[in-house]
């Protein structure tokens, strides 16, 4: 994220992040997992584990940061036309 763009300011929408990071991560882990174990045997799987941690985890952690950023741009928009 380019340090212009905005970030979620209130601490609820922060937690929402973390908590979006961290259950990506586990269902990735799990996934990848079984996967590699299912390919090449547990060594594999570890590898794959942390692969699909990290790789569920950018990709969820971006749409769900992009749909915090959208989100005041909304209620803003409701606001000026309500009033």
């Amino acid at each position: 994220m380019h340090p212009s763009e905005s970030v979620p300011t209130t601490p609820l929408q922060r937690w929402l992040l973390r908590l979006v990071y961290g259950l990506a991560a586990m269902l990735g882990m799990v996934y990848s997992y079984d996967f590699g174990k299912v390919i090449g045997g547990p060594l594999v799987g570890v590898v794959l584990a942390l692969n699909g941690a990290v790789f569920c985890s950018i990709v969820a952690g971006a749409l769900a940061e992009r749909l915090c950023r959208a989100q005041p741009a909304a209620s803003q928009t409701r606001r000026t036309s309500a009033g």
